[in-house]
């Protein structure tokens, strides 16, 4: 399912609501944009919202704290509904390799710049860099008036 340009508008904080059962347009869109997530998140994310699965189960499963693994997937679900992510999600094809990869690891994945500079075996000052110019594209994308990032996120127009 690729993204697309219509989607309907929905208060992201409710899919953070793990407590209760989510619409599936939601959920739908939660489980397309965690296809760009590692593995290890995107199958916690798909556990819950695709399987069904509580956080408690999971959290037994994991050896987890229930607290600190819901926590964990609100944070996740608060990253793949938000702008940015959408917009590295859809653009980083058209970037050059390293960029695509310092995207990856700092946008989509989450990781802060050291730890991206360290699992890339690039400097902390490449990596900023490449970081900033994909902040920059991001920015200046929101800029120019394109609601077509947001509304592929179901957000705001």
């Amino acid at each position: 399912m690729a993204m697309t340009t219509e989607m309907p508008v929905w208060d992201p904080s409710e899919a953070t609501d793990l407590r209760r059962r989510h619409r599936r347009d939601m959920v739908d869109r939660v489980l397309e944009a965690a296809a760009h997530l590692p593995d290890e998140d995107r199958l916690l994310v798909e556990a819950v919202y695709r399987d069904g699965r509580s956080v408690v189960d999971l959290a037994t499963i994991s050896g987890a704290e229930p607290r600190t693994l819901r926590r964990h997937i609100r944070r996740l679900i608060a990253r793949v509904l938000s702008p940015r992510y959408a917009f590295v999600a859809l653009h980083a094809p058209e970037w050059s390799p390293t960029r695509r990869r310092v995207a990856s690891a700092c946008v989509l994945a989450g990781r802060s710049l050291r730890e991206a500079s360290a699992d890339l075996s690039l400097s902390l000052h490449a990596v900023r860099r490449h970081h900033d110019a994909v902040n920059a594209l991001y920015e200046a994308t929101v800029f120019a008036g394109r609601p077509r990032i947001a509304r592929a996120i179901g957000g705001r127009s």
